[in-house]
């Protein structure tokens, strides 16, 4: 009866070398543009735009919510009179 062992099998340099030339050449060359950087960049007044439109919407909407919370506080006030 054969006794398995958990050691991996022991490979020779020869088998090594092969394996290596099994993968083939590596590729020589510039690395191909991926799909995000062959998309056009967004310049810097684009992103200053972008940035003041989100600020001047964030700060609509804490006023609103500011209004309602007043507005929500006299409601209190009228019902507890």
């Amino acid at each position: 009866m054969k006794r398995y062992t958990s050691s991996p099998p022991s490979r020779n340099r020869k088998s090594l070398q092969e394996g290596v030339q099994e993968r083939g050449p590596k590729m020589a060359g510039p690395p191909t543009k991926t799909v995000a950087e062959k998309a056009e960049l967004p310049t810097v007044a684009d992103i200053d735009q972008s940035a003041e439109e989100f600020i001047m919407k964030f700060r609509r909407q804490l006023m609103i919510q500011r209004m309602e919370s007043i507005e929500n506080y006299h409601k209190m006030l009228a019902r507890g009179i």
